[in-house]
């Protein structure tokens, strides 16, 4: 029979009458309601009766002591195994019962989180045995977790909020945080008034489904961003600098408009920092006020500001322990007097001193600020307090988490050095180094205590990411038609920081078959080897140029980020003209042959990262040298140099900058240029908004040998170029890697007998094309995409209004 379990408000009326009737006691309980007690009145409970047909339990081959454990028996279990549960217990069998441990029993099974009531009970036999039962009620398993009117977010979007998991216990706290995750999910998506509950629903077989139902309701947008109190700051340029943002007409594909708390916490501390900037040091952000419309469509956010004086700059002082004068510890700050104070130029002039020291190898550095605010003159005095602490030397440099990238390519870019004094500039540099490698996700250099007090251990701490890539693509545009690309490259092969790369397109202008090796520190020396081998098939309209060949060349490091190379071309080049032209104009143009070339380029590249740079510059000039001696059959000088900046804007956008600039000279006076080696211009790679090769000087020839042959227009290409490239870009989808684009461009081809900046044409300003346009870029895992429609400024009759163009690869 089951003996029912009373509450201690009953039995406690009972203790003395049971305690000398019943032959064993319940000691404790603890059910799914709530915790297991703490502790349980020694005799006041009722008794445990043996389970049928075990009413004796097996008799001991020795004599049992008064008070003896002699069986622990375990009721209800159906799939936790019963050695599980003994092994909890701290009570055992032999051991003399103790009244005591029974709270810690208790706990220890209910921590098994298994069970939705546990009760322990004793039975004492005639021999003075006991026999100690636990009963256990098991929660049910889950057979499945379910989601109820989610439409606007999918299964696959709250995934990584579900915590709860099908075929496993059910456990109420983890049901509970994926509650509370799947609404914090639709908050964080704008579903500011979203609505999640949970049902466990009982099925066959003591299971239950976990059922979460959602009430999305209407997504709430930020309608307005009021500011009260804003005087001396406009309030135009709070909102600039918070993330939150009053939604409009392209809220749905921009984002803005969405309400995140934890965004707008951060905006708080932000609109704060920028009165600090701006001299406000009393500034107070009150509790915003954040309200619905009627129809819960809208919040409306009120934000009090009360922004005080403005303060100035004093007096600056350096206090402390000086290693340089006070007056070359004053060049170096950005605050200075008579200035509004501001926290951010503060800030900086912090690091500009820890960099002093920092680089003398004074580690451990400390300078503190104490500032002396004085409310009469509103000005507020620095003084820079600096404790250098010991010089430190570098004990070692341990390289963490490259899993497959070699140390060695990781120690050769580092500017910090065993043995050597800390530097903090070097460190710095080094972080920038080895993340321009663009192997990695994150670097992180640190440092922790040597092995003595004068020694410093640097820690590079990397996160390998995805260096090879297999790409195929089919796109399309009016200019190509169809573009089929396919791509093997491994950006890091065998982890020694070599490059490795297949790559064809075919489209119905061009087709291109690629090979190409890079090694940055060739037989790991400062010098650099690459090569490449392609076969080129182009259709530049008035001719069709294929050619084979390749490319071998040697580079050194001069001085850090600047590369001499050396290089030597070969390339046979077929050209076949589209028309059988006629005149004496044409002739000698439509020429097939051999380049054979020695190259000399310098380039000086300091971009934070080469593959997808957002600072810095690189700047490359080159000299092609074809002289009849290599064996070649064109015989010309060629002169290249190109500039490009990038410039770090708020929000992620980048501002980019390229001019490029060729010449090309014949070496030989009776052996003209042949037209395939000229430049052309137009198309996604140069000046957009013009098809594909058709900035060109022209010549009118014609159609055929015939005398009666009509006259047309020949694009003959030009020995000079000149292109300028400006672009805005700006992430539109930073998660999923899109980017928006809008740019300006100008550039020309100049026949022999033309100046730069000089065209025949009078429409033509400054002899140059010029052009504007907008884009998207998809950064994705088959490799960037390009999708940009030019608008041609200095528009020919045959040029159309908006030029679409697609393709894969980045541009500068």
């Amino acid at each position: 029979m089951r003996l029912p379990v009373l509450s201690l408000r009953f039995l406690l009326p009972l203790l003395v009458a049971v305690w000398t009737v019943l032959p064993g006691r319940a000691l404790a309980q603890a059910d799914g309601k709530g915790s297991p007690p703490a502790s349980v009145p020694p005799s006041a409970l009722p008794s445990a009766p043996a389970k049928p047909g075990s009413d004796t339990p097996v008799k001991p081959d020795r004599e049992v002591r008064e008070g003896e454990v002699v069986d622990i028996r375990i009721e209800g279990n159906r799939r936790v195994e019963a050695e599980a549960i003994r092994r909890a217990l701290h009570t055992q069998v032999g051991q003399i019962f103790d009244e005591s441990h029974t709270a810690d029993d208790l706990r220890a099974v209910w921590a098994l989180g298994y069970f939705s009531d546990v009760q322990l009970l004793v039975q004492r036999l005639p021999n003075g045995g006991i026999v100690y039962v636990v009963r256990v009620e098991e929660r049910p398993s889950i057979r499945a977790v379910k989601l109820a009117g989610n439409e606007e977010l999918s299964g696959d979007d709250l995934k990584e909020s579900i915590e709860v998991k099908p075929l496993t216990i059910l456990d109420m706290d983890a049901v509970r945080r994926t509650q509370k995750k799947i609404h914090e999910k639709y908050i964080d998506k704008g579903y500011f008034l979203a609505e999640v509950n949970y049902k466990i629903a009982p099925v066959p077989g003591g299971q239950v489904d976990v059922v979460f139902n959602i009430e999305e309701n209407s997504k709430v947008m930020v309608k307005d961003i009021v500011f009260l109190g804003a005087e001396k700051v406009p309030a135009t340029k709070l909102k600039d600098v918070m993330l939150t943002k009053e939604g409009g007409y392209l809220s749905f594909i921009t984002g803005e408009g969405t309400y995140r708390e934890e965004v707008f916490q951060r905006d708080l501390a932000v609109i704060q920092a920028t009165y600090y900037d701006e001299g406000f040091i009393n500034v107070r952000v009150d509790k915003p006020t954040v309200s619905l419309s009627p129809d819960k469509r809208y919040i409306y956010i009120t934000l009090r500001v009360t922004e005080g004086e403005r303060y100035d700059i004093g007096k600056i002082d350096f206090a402390g322990d000086l290693v340089i004068p006070k007056e070359e510890l004053a060049r170096l700050m950005k605050s200075t007097s008579g200035t509004h104070f501001s926290r951010s130029e503060l800030g900086q002039d912090i690091q500009s001193i820890t960099d002093v020291y920092y680089d003398r190898g004074y580690a451990y550095a400390n300078i503190n600020p104490v500032t002396n605010i004085n409310a009469d003159t509103k000005t507020v005095d620095l003084t820079f307090d600096v404790q250098k602490g010991p010089q430190v030397s570098i004990e070692r440099i341990d390289i963490v988490g490259n899993t497959k990238t070699r140390d060695k390519v990781i120690r050769r870019e580092l500017r910090v050095y065993e043995g050597e004094l800390y530097s903090g500039t070097g460190v710095r540099r080094s972080k920038e180094r080895v993340t321009a490698l663009g192997f990695f996700e994150t670097v992180e250099v640190t440092q922790k205590p040597g092995s003595r007090d004068d020694t410093i251990v640097v820690q590079v701490e990397v996160k390998e990411k995805a260096t090879g890539t297999f790409q195929v693509g089919l796109g399309f545009s009016n200019v190509e038609n169809f573009i089929f690309t396919a791509q093997v490259s491994q950006n890091n092969f065998l982890g020694w920081g070599q490059s490795v790369s297949a790559s064809a397109q075919i489209s119905s202008l061009r087709s291109l078959v690629q090979v190409s090796f890079f090694d940055p520190y060739f037989l790991d020396t400062n010098y650099l080897l690459s090569a490449d081998f392609f076969r080129v098939e182009a259709d530049y309209v008035d001719f069709t140029r294929k050619s084979t060949g390749g490319n071998l060349s040697l580079g050194y490091q001069v001085i850090e980020d600047l590369l001499v190379n050396v290089g030597y071309s070969q390339e046979h080049v077929d050209v076949a003209a589209a028309k059988n032209f006629g005149g004496v104009l044409l002739a000698n143009r439509f020429l097939s042959g051999v380049t054979s070339s020695v190259r000399l380029s310098v380039t000086y590249d300091k971009r934070n990262n080469r593959l997808f740079p957002s600072k810095g510059f690189i700047h490359y000039g080159s000299v092609e040298y074809a002289p009849k001696f290599l064996g070649g059959s064109f015989l010309f000088t060629r002169y290249s140099a190109y500039s490009r900046l990038y410039f770090p804007l708020p929000l992620g956008a980048v501002f980019k900058t390229n001019a490029t600039i060729g010449y090309i000279q014949q070496l030989d006076a009776n052996r003209p240029l042949p037209i395939s080696e000229l430049y052309y211009l137009g198309g996604i790679n140069s000046v957009r908004g013009y098809l594909l090769r058709s900035i060109s000087p022209t010549l009118l020839a014609p159609s055929s040998s015939s005398p009666d042959a009509s006259i047309q227009q020949l694009n003959v290409g030009g020995n000079k170029q000149l292109i300028i490239n400006l672009e805005l870009e700006f992430p539109v989808f930073e998660k999923a890697g899109i980017r928006g684009v809008v740019f300006y461009d100008a550039g020309n081809a100049f026949a022999q007998n033309e100046r730069f900046f000089q065209d025949k044409q009078d429409h033509v300003p400054l002899g140059l094309f010029h052009s504007v346009g907008f884009g998207f870029r998809w950064f994705s895992p088959v490799g960037p995409l390009r999708f940009e429609w030019g608008i041609p400024l200095t528009k020919r009759p045959e040029d159309q209004p908006i030029q679409f163009e697609f393709t894969i690869g980045n541009f500068f």
